[in-house]
């Protein structure tokens, strides 16, 4: 039996981490001085934004390759990686979200990253190379 829902849930939430990161990355100067200590220097200020930017980036990064993995059809019909993929991108979203209405602390976004990005990341990488190059059905 074949659960047809699981494909336009998994674009869906892929896309809505998407625009959140895009957002974060947009608006990313309240979340670096939510970080900082009060008096802040700018090495400080600049040493922080570009962390942060480089996990934005990173994070773009690694929902570009699953995009790829899915819109090619590596990844599309497989269940397992299709619920991980779900429930991963669909808590970014909703930790996003948070933290572009409430500010949260750049360092925070690192966990929303490991979990949220890389895992699914993994999973997805894992599938390609056993389609692509071990040529096994998942």
């Amino acid at each position: 039996m074949r659960v047809t829902g699981l494909i336009p849930a998994r674009f869906l939430t892929l896309t809505s981490h998407l625009v959140l990161l895009i957002s974060v990355l947009l608006a990313r100067e309240e979340n670096v001085l939510a970080c900082l200590p009060v008096d802040y220097t700018e090495m400080e200020y600049r040493r922080r934004d570009g962390e942060f930017l480089g996990g934005l980036i990173a994070g773009v990064a690694l929902i570009a390759l699953e995009f790829i993995g899915f819109i090619t059809g590596v990844s599309m019909f497989t269940g397992l990686a299709s619920l991980v993929s779900i429930a991963c991108h669909s808590g970014a979203s909703i930790s996003l979200a948070y933290m572009v209405m409430d500010s949260w602390d750049c360092r925070l976004y690192w966990w929303v990253f490991s979990l949220a990005s890389v895992c699914p990341a993994i999973i997805e990488i894992g599938i390609m190379i056993n389609v692509l190059m071990l040529k096994k059905n998942v």
